[in-house]
């Protein structure tokens, strides 16, 4: 039905692995989709089994709430063209979806009329989770809409997105090199198979509650449990015979206590 409330969809390359293209309110509020080619935006409102094809921007006019399935590389094109086009932008709100991309980038939209946000998923495995940045009207549709899929949606502050890039990285992508240390040293240490990874993963659930219960930041040999004297031998012994990992674990009490410093001082 080509409702005054329905969503519009403008879509480039591949959208099949969408995350928010699967949520269920998506198909049910899903009006017109607009694509590179006509046949296109109809394989991909067959294929959803919702909205219906259009070829000019101008037929998005039924939608408020427009999201933006598209590539980095071509959004400022994209961009370009729904300006250049007949579509009245006012009291629309545009969602750049799935992109680490500033709502900077939107900023052409802005200028005639639009509300503009980006969207993009929280690297999850039991949640559907977003983070949105970006003006308030389009923040507060798009949070209206994901409630609809029982999805969780957290707001960034406008311009901020570099520091939820810094906090993914340190809390999924840097970690691993430590992970991966912490598996060679069990392994050199004779556990090997399921036991490994069980305690691996006992390992970092303690930390990760020790963190949330508020433990203070503190030197890594201290949550061993480990007399001092002791943890020093056992560091002076791998820095002989392991001098890999002991690097590592130099490298993070070195960090440790540098930032250490830095919260005395502060």
């Amino acid at each position: 039905m080509k409702s005054q409330r329905s969503l519009g969809l403008v879509v480039e390359g591949s959208a099949t692995s969408s995350s928010v293209l699967r949520l269920p309110s998506f198909a049910d509020e899903l009006g017109p989709v607009k694509a590179g080619a006509l046949r296109v935006a109809r394989r991909l409102s067959n294929y959803m089994r919702a909205g219906y094809a259009v070829s000019r921007y101008e037929d998005l006019k039924a939608a408020r709430l427009i999201f933006l399935r598209i590539p980095d590389a071509i959004t400022p094109r994209i961009v370009q063209e729904i300006c250049e086009s007949e579509l009245v932008l006012t009291d629309i709100s545009f969602v750049l979806c799935e992109t680490w991309l500033g709502a900077d980038v939107l900023a052409p939209l802005r200028a005639r009329g639009a509300s503009a946000a980006t969207l993009l998923p929280v690297l999850a495995a039991r949640r559907s989770w977003f983070v949105v940045e970006g003006q308030v009207t389009a923040v507060r549709q798009v949070k209206r809409f994901l409630h609809r899929s029982e999805s969780r949606v957290l707001e960034l502050r406008p311009g901020t997105k570099p520091l939820y890039f810094a906090a993914q990285m340190l809390a999924t992508a840097l970690p691993a090199q430590l992970m991966m240390t912490a598996q060679q040293a069990l392994r050199a240490a004779g556990i090997s198979g399921n036991p490994l990874y069980d305690l691996l993963e006992e390992m970092s659930e303690d930390m990760f509650r020790s963190f949330a219960n508020g433990v203070r930041l503190a030197l890594p040999t201290g949550r061993t449990g480990c007399s001092l004297e002791t943890c020093h031998q056992y560091l002076d012994h791998l820095r002989l015979h392991e001098p890999h990992i002991a690097a590592i674990l130099d490298e993070q009490m070195d960090f440790t206590r540098r930032m250490r410093k830095k919260a005395e001082r502060d």
